[in-house]
Formats: structure tokens, C-alpha cells, sequence
């Protein structure tokens, strides 16, 4: 299995009755499955852009901080990777622009389907 293939995530969308208006309601699509763990992915995506990256090895000390288990963080970073939020260059985990081009992408492709894009 590749590392593109193990770097999925589902992403629940409900345009119709979702106000997003802050990170955490982003990443409540995200976690929609378990939504306890929105509140410590947004404390690791703060830390890592607070700090310009994370050290992997700091997993043990960001598990006390905000008492999850590894389990848990696993499942975080595997969701966060996966939605193009996060990536690992030398074992350090680095804010990623993948899921902003993503949606960039779609919003491109559906003006154009619905004739929007055209001058």
C-alpha cells in the first residue's frame, strides 16, 4: 500500500444545514465519527504552526497535554494527513496547503461545470 493510498480521509458534507464559521466546525466534518477528538487535532495543528512543525517524537508528551490515548493520536494524525492538513518531512510534522488547493480545485471545477467560469 502506498503512502498516497494510506493518506485518505472521509469528510462529512452537509451544505445544507452547516454553519462553518471557525477551524473547530471544519474539523468537526472531519471527526464527525469521533468528536472528541476536534478539539486536541486543533490543539496539534495550532502547535504545529505555532512552532513551525512538531517533532513525531513529541507524541507521549501532546497525549498527557491533552489526554488522549495513542490510540487516539494515531487516529488524529492519520485523519489530519489524510485531509492534506499535515505532512512529515524528517520526522517533523509541518502544516500542510493540500486541502485548501483541494477545495480550490473543486470550487474551479463546479464554476466551470455550471458555466460560471466563462467570461
Amino acid at each position: 500500500m502506498s503512502l498516497r493510498e494510506r493518506s485518505k480521509t472521509t469528510f462529512l458534507i452537509q451544505p445544507e444545514n452547516r454553519i462553518i464559521d471557525e477551524m473547530e466546525d471544519v474539523l468537526a466534518c472531519m471527526f464527525w465519527r469521533n468528536p472528541e477528538l476536534a478539539e486536541p487535532a486543533l490543539k496539534f495543528l495550532n502547535m504545529i504552526s505555532e512552532n513551525n512543525g512538531l517533532k513525531d517524537s513529541y507524541w507521549s508528551e501532546f497525549c498527557s497535554i491533552t489526554n488522549i490515548t495513542r490510540g487516539q493520536y494515531d487516529s488524529i494524525i492519520s485523519k489530519l494527513r489524510g485531509g492534506g492538513f499535515i505532512y512529515k518531512r524528517n520526522d517533523v510534522w509541518k502544516v500542510s496547503e493540500g486541502f485548501e488547493e483541494f477545495l480550490i480545485k473543486i470550487i474551479e471545477v463546479t464554476k466551470k461545470w455550471r458555466g460560471e467560469n466563462e467570461e
